[in-house]
């Protein structure tokens, strides 16, 4: 598939507003390659989503005592908002596993894809079961809300 290239105009565009916005530099701008600039060109698209793992199933056990229901909330950039998130803790192991299925998610949303339409959609803790010689693990159904 070929792919299209950001218009001049919106190149000029995103460079003067990442110069103001986070101090981006002419050398480091120079550098991008056309795949950055479609990124770039395309992560409004990211602002319309939130990524929620939900907690589904609790194998044996986990020390952070989730609930069935309880969920992370992130922007679909990757930042949790913690305001919205109601796991009990943030858990490395859990936001861990995380993180493959985002990249997923943030791909889908920037191709013009629906996110909840992939095959795969539900992710466990890095943590094993007990009889798998861990202490417990958490299941998450994965899952995006459009604002």
């Amino acid at each position: 598939m070929v792919q299209e290239l950001v218009p001049k105009e919106r190149v000029d565009d995103l460079r003067r507003k990442l110069k103001e916005r986070s101090n981006w530099t002419d050398e480091e701008l120079d550098r991008l390659s056309p795949k950055q600039w479609r990124f770039l060109n395309s992560e409004h698209k990211l602002r319309h989503y939130k990524i929620i793992a939900e907690v589904v199933r609790v194998v044996d056990h986990c020390e952070l005592q989730p609930k069935i229901g309880d969920k992370f909330v992130f922007n679909a950039g990757g930042m949790l908002i913690p305001e919205e998130t109601t796991f009990p803790m943030v858990c490395l192991w859990a936001i861990a596993s995380l993180f493959p299925l985002s990249m997923m998610i943030m791909d889908r949303i920037l191709a013009g894809l629906d996110p909840n339409e992939m095959w795969r959609d539900q992710i466990s803790c890095m943590d094993s079961s007990i009889r798998d010689g861990g202490l417990g693990n958490v299941v998450f159904k994965v899952y995006c809300r459009k604002l």
